[in-house]
């Protein structure tokens, strides 16, 4: 916390600004790191060792959460310097990086040949955990193989179907490596549907920020689609949840919901009524919640 106070003071220094980040890069405080480089190339700094360090941070950030989106920003930073840089000593560095990358992801590591040997053990002995399955997706790299990520998952819920992260991995997999938002939603809705104080597998705080994901990725589902209504229905069930739990819970934890209700109720030209419902059920002001997001 005082590295990122202290990081408000630098302003867009860019030197003490460029060795924040890689401090911050250093430690493993990813986005952190990330915050400050995205302000130095906001402000105009879009040199090749800020770009470089923001594909680095991707990198790490997809080795460490197998999240498909940081593998997409990952190879689109590593890109940008390739094909646009003016430097050719960073050209070099980042072909290098990207090929490294690249071969991480064709090449089975030890945990995911642990997973596969595991896997087939678990046919022949049955396992009743629902734990063991899910360690077995977690530990696979869902790029190399979603189908065997998907159906660790899926042989976790079938042990316990009030598996939270379990259906909300399944879903978000089915999303965003197999572009199947049909799928996805199916397994989103599940998600949201359980209490989070049934599934006894993971804390109750886990279960509540999984539940407000899936619900950020039903209203970015529903957007897409242009089902409106549907879109703040999502944000109201978020939001219900957020007020429960409001001792856990921030507003960031939505973020992403709120902007894309906001955008709704735009297209619906309910704008008014939307402000005034939150206002008269949870108490909160719209305007100020989209100040206090950066998000007007």
């Amino acid at each position: 916390m005082n590295s990122i106070k202290k990081y408000n003071n630098i302003g867009i220094n860019f030197n003490r600004s460029l060795r924040l980040a890689k401090k911050f890069y250093r430690k493993n405080r990813l986005h952190e790191a990330l915050s400050v480089l995205v302000k130095l190339k906001h402000h105009g700094y879009e040199y090749p060792e800020v770009i470089l360090l923001i594909a680095r941070v991707y990198d790490r950030l997809f080795y460490l959460t197998s999240e498909a989106e940081y593998e997409v920003m990952a190879v689109e930073t590593y890109n940008e310097i390739i094909r646009y840089s003016p430097s050719r000593r960073y050209i070099r560095k980042a072909v290098k990086l990207q090929r490294n990358f690249y071969k991480r992801l064709s090449t089975l590591n030890e945990n995911e040949c642990r997973a596969q040997t595991k896997a087939e053990e678990f046919k022949y002995k049955k396992p009743q955990s629902p734990k063991a399955w899910y360690m077995l997706g977690a530990n696979f790299s869902v790029r190399k193989d979603p189908y065997f990520v998907i159906n660790a998952f899926t042989n976790a819920v079938k042990l316990n179907d009030k598996y939270i992260s379990a259906l909300y991995r399944i879903g978000y997999i089915y999303q965003y490596n197999l572009n199947d938002c049909k799928s996805a939603l199916k397994y989103y809705l599940k998600t949201i549907k359980i209490p989070p104080y049934e599934d006894d597998i993971e804390s109750e705080s886990t279960n509540v920020k999984i539940i407000l994901e899936a619900c950020s990725e039903i209203g970015r589902i529903y957007l897409s689609e242009e089902k409106y209504i549907k879109v703040i229905s999502a944000f109201d069930h978020a939001f219900k949840i957020y007020m429960a739990y409001s001792d856990i819970c921030f507003l960031q934890n939505i973020k992403k919901l709120i902007n894309d209700a906001y955008i709704a109720s735009v297209k619906l030209g309910k704008v008014p009524a939307f402000e005034k419902y939150i206002r008269i059920n949870f108490g909160h002001d719209l305007d100020m919640m989209l100040n206090e997001l950066c998000l007007v």
